[in-house]
């Protein structure tokens, strides 16, 4: 890694640390320099504003996000295997960014600029999963009585937003003792065992 792609990596960080812990709003562009150890006019050179900053945290955080990353498996064919790849991302994706995309999310609704910025990464992932699950419905592979919408929305529910309930609920982490990984496997499988009309991705119905 550059000394540029350096400097850049730890602004975004400490950018996404400091919107979990602060809002959006509460976060200055000053505080985001410090924590990240450059001088406030090298992070102005590189995003112009705090504005510049989210714009470019999003884009990295949806380079992650499931409904994009799909297009780029090896076999998208594999319906089984895919769904386990993109369930693997959402939680690691949540587990990394999932508390500032939730103080990020609650902001959206007094920052128009987070809002705009914020929306899009969602809406595309949701859209992007949507259009896979509705080709491999007619590819035979899924359930063609359920709406591709719905399963999506299960589906995210069953992982990243599973992990992000966790962050909320169990903040001392002594109430859910089964580690995340493997109830997502579990999840899963359930989910697998509801939408499959069983070609690859789990049992005969």
């Amino acid at each position: 890694m550059s000394t540029a792609e350096d400097t850049t990596t730890r602004i975004l960080d400490a950018a996404s640390e400091l919107f979990a812990e602060r809002g959006y709003n509460g976060t200055t562009t000053r505080a985001i320099a410090q924590k990240a150890g450059v001088n406030e006019v090298t992070l102005f050179r590189r995003f112009t504003n705090k504005q510049g900053i989210l714009n470019a945290l999003a884009q990295k955080w949806a380079d992650g996000m499931a409904g994009f990353v799909v297009k780029s498996l090896p076999d998208p064919s594999d319906t089984r295997g895919t769904l386990e790849a993109l369930a693997e991302l959402e939680v690691a994706q949540a587990t990394h960014v999932g508390a500032a995309a939730l103080r990020l999310a609650l902001d959206a609704h007094t920052a128009p600029e987070v809002r705009e910025i914020m929306g899009e990464g969602p809406g595309g992932n949701f859209s992007g999963l949507v259009d896979y699950l509705g080709q491999r419905q007619q590819a035979g592979d899924l359930r063609a009585d359920v709406d591709p919408r719905v399963m999506a929305e299960a589906f995210f529910a069953l992982t990243s937003q599973m992990v992000m309930s966790r962050q909320v609920l169990d903040v001392a982490g002594e109430i859910y003792e089964i580690p995340i990984q493997e109830a997502t496997r579990q999840t899963l499988m359930l989910f697998l065992s509801g939408v499959s009309e069983g070609v690859n991705g789990g049992s005969q119905r």
